[in-house]
């Protein structure tokens, strides 16, 4: 079941909730401002129900921090060095806010700060928006549908599409930050990722074509740890990052079916994620500067994490990587899913 159950406005901005439920009283909470996650109510393994989002404490604070809670990310998720990409021989200069690089689609076009437009169809929340020619300096006028989805199994989906009239970039993803037992921190939270690479990166975090074997070493989360493990280590740019903030590629059968990447576990609560996607990628981040956010609680850094599906970082200045291109008339179309049990 869909219904709103929320309405505020802020600077004119006419905004909504969105609650999806299933019959199990477990529920996931979707603000148009952002298309954002806020909420996902789950039981623990004595059926007690507790939110497993880190955010804001009231949907109209999220137009205060920059922290891109739970939101859909886009045109282009994480980074792309130097603000600038070619694409057809043409170079296309973007915002530049991070650094002097572009994060996240820029600083007026990005899509965590839009109100969607919001439409519920049987058993899905479609949220809608069109991102005109040249925003933040991207190419193609380009129409961008959400679909949310919580099924019986407490299994939520999460489909992006989108088209432009002209070739563009196009890097979707959600960045809601969990939290699976309401800890100050996700230290004992272990986690698999399937994955024996990343994608290395210079001191700003830009990753410029190559790959990093990661077995046997700090990065790797292959075979199941507590983050805790290695948050801490020496490795230089750990140390730098304060933690994770890194590209994972993925280990996958098949080219674009939906496939198993990731479980995060929570001991002390039951709770488990298991994370499902179509995508290469998976931006692990550890909430490295999450430290004096005051929202729905006093956070500190490591409080939660993010497991941001994605094409990878600096695609378009990278072509050994998975094209981010999308051609215009073209679908794009992905899936992730983070399904949510008891163990």
């Amino acid at each position: 079941m869909i219904k709103q159950t929320y309405t505020f406005e802020v600077n004119g901005e006419k905004n909504a909730v969105y609650t999806i439920s299933n019959s199990k009283g477990c529920e996931v909470d979707v603000l148009t401002y952002g298309a954002r996650i806020t909420r996902i109510w789950m039981p623990d393994r004595n059926g007690a129900f507790g939110d497993l989002i880190v955010g804001c404490k009231n949907p109209e604070d999220y137009y205060g921090p920059s922290g891109y809670y739970g939101a859909t990310i886009g045109r282009y998720g994480n980074r792309i060095g130097g603000s600038q990409f070619t694409l057809n021989g043409v170079t296309y200069k973007l915002e530049a806010n991070n650094g002097k690089n572009n994060l996240h689609g820029g600083k007026t076009a990005n899509f965590d700060r839009k109100v969607w437009d919001a439409n519920i169809v049987g058993e899905n929340l479609e949220m809608t928006l069109h991102s005109p020619d040249m925003a933040g300096g991207f190419p193609g006028n380009m129409d961008v549908k959400v679909v949310f989805s919580l099924s019986e199994d407490n299994a939520l989906r999460i489909e992006y599409f989108a088209k432009s009239d002209k070739d563009t970039v196009c890097n979707l993803t959600n960045h809601s930050y969990f939290n699976l037992g309401g800890q100050d921190t996700i230290l004992g939270h272990e986690l698999m990722i399937k994955s024996r690479q990343i994608t290395p990166v210079d001191d700003e975090l830009i990753p410029h074509g190559d790959f990093l074997d990661i077995d046997g070493t700090p990065f790797s989360f292959y075979d199941g740890k507590l983050l805790g493990t290695d948050m801490f280590s020496k490795e230089h740019i750990i140390a730098h990052c304060n933690g994770y903030d890194f590209n994972y590629c993925l280990e996958r059968s098949s080219e674009h079916d939906l496939e198993h990447f990731a479980y995060v576990y929570d001991k002390e609560s039951g709770r488990r994620m298991d994370c499902y996607t179509t995508l290469p990628g998976v931006q692990l981040y550890t909430a490295c500067g999450t430290g004096g956010f005051k929202g729905k609680k006093d956070y500190v850094n490591h409080c939660s994490l993010c497991l941001e599906t994605q094409g990878y970082p600096n695609s378009p200045n990278c072509p050994t990587y998975p094209s981010t291109v999308l051609k215009a008339g073209e679908l794009y179309n992905e899936v992730t899913v983070y399904k949510f049990s008891i163990k």
